[in-house]
């Protein structure tokens, strides 16, 4: 079974000897989707960013796709995250200008234009039902317009994993199981999706049980609160 993302052993410590993260291990399948829940300061930013590279780890491993992290030059890390959609905590929108400037911006960014961006944007808006707001501004969305277009954005240009950091933070349950939703969907496509949440109740709504007792496609992972050295 081909594996996103695989975390071994895991372990990050601050500079002043904070351990946030201790031994985690836990992996996402191709076609999977896996929730991290967890209490504020337990590490669930610190894991993306890991993932990411923006940090480094005190010890353990993670391969992306197949590929150790830590190993990769900047340039192979670079073309490796054009694979990975991300949803940060705090959107980073251009308010002021509509939905659809705002994923063309982002594509012409990454080198994207003409009729292959045209096509990236649009199969973004549907994926995240965002058609007929195509001229509307970022900043007249509402809260789950707002996280739509997130969502959007990081669907451009069609990742192989998409990264979530507590996309539903902020919302009320309703709009938290819209936005649930739509990560389904796009995982039924055939991506694979991490997202974190400090809400367990979440996990409880949607059929997320903890990794001893899941199915192998989809289940929770617990993060504890961190741990002072």
């Amino acid at each position: 079974m081909r594996v996103a993302i695989q975390v071994s052993e895991l372990r990050y410590a601050t500079d002043d000897g904070v351990l946030v993260l201790d031994g985690l291990s836990f992996g996402l399948p191709g076609d999977g989707f896996v929730l991290v829940v967890g209490p504020p300061s337990s590490g669930k930013t610190l894991l993306l960013e890991l993932i990411l590279r923006e940090r480094e780890p005190t010890g353990g491993q993670i391969l992306v796709l197949g590929r150790n992290m830590a190993r990769l030059s900047q340039a192979r890390a670079r073309e490796l995250r054009r694979r990975i959609g991300y949803m940060p905590e705090e959107p980073v929108v251009l308010d002021e200008r509509s939905v659809w400037e705002n994923l063309e911006f982002k594509l012409r960014a990454l080198g994207i234009k003409g009729s292959e961006a045209r096509e990236h944007a649009a199969r973004a808006l549907e994926l995240a039902r965002l058609r007929g707001k195509e001229e509307m501004r970022a900043s007249d969305l509402d809260a789950l317009g707002q996280r739509r277009l997130v969502l959007a954005l990081a669907l451009c240009p069609e990742p192989t994993v998409l990264l979530g950091d507590d996309p539903f933070r902020g919302l009320v349950v309703d709009e938290q199981d819209e936005l649930m939703k739509l990560l389904k969907a796009v995982n039924e496509l055939g991506v694979a999706v991490l997202a974190t949440t400090r809400d367990p109740e979440i996990a409880n709504r949607h059929g997320f049980p903890l990794r001893e007792r899941a199915p192998v496609l989809r289940y929770a992972v617990h993060l504890r609160p961190e741990v002072r050295g």
